[in-house]
């Protein structure tokens, strides 16, 4: 059992591959977060039109065109994504008959939603640690 399905996790190495390329200014289209992710571009399509219906990126037309982070005032957060794409981060959907562990569940989902209340940016840090990794096994 898997707590995020593909669709998040997908959505999630497109979003950082979109973060990655946020200081150049430029739009970047599809076929490259494809290309870097190795994602389908007909997946990454369905991903990238609700992340846009939730206004966490915005697409620029034209030939140069492609996705670029809406203008918020704040960095989109890992539990954004998630949730845009999953729904709420839960670990039962519907509940139990049972109050104790419905409570039990409620604190899981807490504490989730606490994991993943971290920004984008974030991620940068399991690049760096896993590059740091390979300097050392050379």
């Amino acid at each position: 059992m898997s707590l995020l399905t593909k669709k998040s996790v997908y959505g999630l190495m497109a979003i950082y591959e979109l973060y990655k390329q946020k200081d150049s200014l430029k739009p970047i289209q599809l076929k490259d977060i494809s290309k870097s992710t190795s994602i389908p571009q007909s997946y990454l399509e369905q991903i990238f039109i609700e992340l846009k219906k939730a206004n966490l990126i915005k697409s620029i037309r034209g030939a140069r065109g492609g996705y670029v982070f809406n203008d918020n005032q704040r960095e989109t957060l890992i539990k954004d994504v998630i949730i845009v794409l999953d729904g709420e981060i839960c670990t039962v959907k519907d509940g139990t008959k049972s109050a104790v562990f419905n409570l039990l569940f409620s604190e899981f989902d807490k504490k989730l939603t606490h994991i993943f209340d971290k920004p984008i940016s974030y991620i940068q840090n399991y690049e760096q640690m896993l590059n740091n990794q390979m300097t050392y096994s050379i």
